[in-house]
């Protein structure tokens, strides 16, 4: 069953061939087909246990002439202009970061379909410091947890205004979600500030950074 942090990345596909990067069981794949919502996938892991498991899936599904896996890193496994959409979801934000700056000429040529699970800021300070657009930017949550999807296309666009704007963009405010996020923002920051204070070598800078954000929450 997908969570609907995964379904909400899916609903907003749309694409003839999709990449599912760190595909595990496929299930994010297999319901592209499903739904229609990409006539091709190439469904890829760095691990071959999952890529197993993904194949296993595929073919419980009937789906082995609309899905291929591949073993390999990040987008590595893509040739230039193959796919017209790049899924990555559930993986660390500076992860993706680095799977993007990788292969960077390869993201360029897709529509990046991104769903952190931490560091969503520093996936927001990647994508504009290396010229995507951010096109839409959802919120999810699965009881507590608090989900950013983003999605992302080769594109100038200008730096936010504000530290705080990376973490809190201003285009999420009219979102109804957007009190969770700024909640969760608002404990992530405190556990941070105290932790460095109840260091014996606390970071000074640092500390002051976290305080500032803070504040102008």
């Amino acid at each position: 069953m997908l969570t609907d942090r995964l379904n909400c990345i899916i609903n907003y596909v749309n694409c003839d061939c999709a990449a599912d990067i760190g595909t595990d069981h496929a299930y994010v794949a297999t319901e592209l087909i499903r739904l229609g919502r990409a006539k091709h996938v190439i469904a890829a892991d760095v691990r071959q246990g999952p890529l197993n498991a993904a194949t296993e899936n595929i073919k419980k599904n009937s789906m082995e002439n609309k899905i291929e896996t591949r073993l390999g890193s990040g987008l590595s496994v893509l040739k230039k202009g193959e796919a017209d959409a790049v899924v990555i979801a559930g993986m660390g934000g500076e992860l993706i970061c680095e799977i993007l700056a990788a292969d960077i000429d390869i993201a360029k040529e897709t529509v990046l379909y991104l769903q952190p699970m931490n560091a969503q800021y520093e996936v927001r300070r990647f994508l504009i410091e290396n010229n995507f657009r951010i096109v839409k930017e959802d919120i999810v949550c699965e009881g507590e947890r608090v989900y950013n999807v983003i999605i992302a296309e080769n594109g100038e666009r200008k730096p936010f205004l504000k530290e705080i704007d990376y973490h809190l963009p201003p285009y999420l405010k009219e979102h109804s979600l957007y009190e969770k996020l700024l909640n969760k923002k608002k404990r992530e920051f405190t556990k941070i500030v105290k932790g460095l204070k109840a260091s014996k070598n606390c970071d000074k800078e640092k500390l002051t950074y976290y305080e500032k954000l803070l504040s102008e929450i």
